[in-house]
């Protein structure tokens, strides 16, 4: 039929624009449903077996009081920063194990786990040494001078050895879950759980015959379960012959190129998480300057969330890893439709997991009878006020970690992150606690503005489709 005469089509409306989206958002058929479930239900329970531990900590050593208790948790923030960045290195590499795994090329796999490790391993020696040499200047950015400072002073120079295990353990760890055997590694978190409360138990009270150490007793105790953690995913990777189980020779690199794509690609999620680690430190700074009340507020909130963060780190790595491997074999419109569904299911989950936390708040911070009644109250309201933004920010940890870093789109994440967190975040968070002195569940309601403005810059990067790179170079 010639060009003049074929007849015009009429364009969809764009209601029903819409709804054609929502429906293949939220028409999970059963092959996507079943490699979902079996990858995030593993990992779920590994994140929660991770929160836990400091769930544990958390509740043990609050029955010491509140400057025991503000004082683990403050000099947990220097933990927290070292955490995000080793996060980072793993995450960069974790683009290149899902893609790969994809493409079902073993070599690069390894050559990528080789470099993966070596910038974990020196980070975690930088953060071990600085921890050891540095103590109080470290823990001055956090707390005033008192009870609290001398006790995360003590806390934070047993725990900060046990870095390096942590580095090379989450590596194994990574690239065990990108070749989609997470259980695993939940294993390996399970025993570390049972290890650090057994220890928390007999050292921080004196049970078992050993003596009674307080705060010293409970480093004690995370660092025995880093130690646990990495044995066992050691044993697991070399013992079953995993991706993971690489030899030296193997995991060296020689190719420039293959190198260079590397840092490119990786060097921007380290960059990226530790700038937003550094600025959720800034709020923990803030903070401290608030008095133990306030630390003591936030902390517990911060806790109980991590129970429901659960659920939203698993559905962001399941995302990682699916949509990776989907990438890796060349597939867009798959990994595009993957995408969509995870950014669904994770935004439904928060809409259902915050009204639950907000109905269950008060029994939860009740668990915390050792601390005072004003910090409990705190609690509470900051919990209500959690729950209100928690479907934003699941939402944008789905689409930034699980989403757009696994298309390789990592240099736009970074700046993503970095400037509405620096250049919203931070200024409203200090500006509130520093300077006008508003109460805690003010400054607190601040931390939630740079979630609603980052999801206004990160939907139309999404539906462009710009972050979609196939790294394996197959399409």
């Amino acid at each position: 039929m010639p060009d003049d005469i074929r007849p015009v089509l009429p364009r969809a409306s764009r209601p029903a624009r819409l709804a054609a989206f929502l429906r293949s958002c939220f028409d999970w058929d059963r092959p996507f449903l079943r490699n979902m479930l079996m990858i995030a239900l593993p990992l779920a329970l590994q994140e929660l077996v991770g929160a836990s531990l400091h769930i544990v900590d958390g509740m043990m050593v609050s029955s010491l009081g509140d400057a025991a208790y503000s004082g683990v948790n403050q000099a947990n923030r220097f933990t927290f920063i070292f955490q995000l960045f080793l996060f980072g290195m793993s995450s960069g590499g974790s683009i290149f194990f899902s893609q790969f795994w994809g493409a079902k090329d073993l070599r690069r796999i390894r050559q990528a786990m080789g470099l993966t490790l070596a910038m974990a391993a020196g980070l975690s020696m930088l953060f071990s040494l600085a921890g050891l040499l540095f103590t109080r200047q470290i823990v001055a950015c956090f707390l005033l001078p008192g009870e609290s400072f001398d006790l995360a002073v003590r806390y934070l120079r047993i725990v900060a050895p046990g870095y390096v295990l942590a580095a090379v353990s989450l590596v194994y760890a990574m690239v065990t879950r990108a070749a989609e055997k997470p259980l695993l590694p939940m294993i390996a978190s399970v025993s570390g759980l049972l290890t650090n409360t057994v220890f928390n138990y007999a050292l921080i009270y004196g049970k078992f015959g050993f003596p009674s150490m307080g705060v010293e007793g409970a480093a004690i105790a995370t660092a025995l379960s880093y130690a646990v953690i990495l044995v066992i995913n050691l044993a697991f990777a070399y013992g079953r012959r995993l991706p993971a189980g690489a030899k030296l020779r193997e995991m060296r690199c020689r190719d420039r190129a293959f190198i260079r794509k590397f840092f490119k690609t990786a060097l921007p999620v380290v960059a990226n998480e530790g700038l937003w680690g550094m600025g959720f430190t800034a709020f923990s700074v803030f903070y401290g300057r608030m008095g133990d009340v306030s630390v003591a507020a936030v902390n517990v909130t911060s806790t109980i969330s991590d129970l429901v963060w659960v659920l939203f780190f698993s559905i962001t790595n399941a995302a990682a890893i699916l949509v990776g491997k989907t990438l890796g074999t060349g597939d867009r419109e798959k990994a595009y439709l993957y995408a969509k569904r995870f950014l669904a299911g994770g935004v439904a989950c928060g809409l259902i997991f915050g009204l639950l936390l907000a109905l269950l708040r008060l029994p939860l911070v009740g668990l915390y009878a050792g601390l005072s009644q004003e910090a409990r109250d705190k609690a509470q309201l900051l919990l209500l006020i959690a729950s209100a933004g928690l479907w934003a920010r699941a939402f944008n940890c789905v689409n930034v970690v699980g989403v757009l870093r696994s298309g390789g789109d990592t240099v736009f994440s970074m700046i993503l992150d970095a400037s509405t967190l620096w250049l919203v975040g931070v200024p409203l968070v200090g500006l509130a606690a520093l300077v006008f002195h508003w109460p805690i569940e003010y400054v607190y309601l601040c931390t939630l503005t740079d979630e609603v403005l980052k999801i206004f810059i990160s939907v139309p990067r999404f539906t462009s489709r710009k972050w979609m790179h196939v790294l394996t170079g197959k399409e």
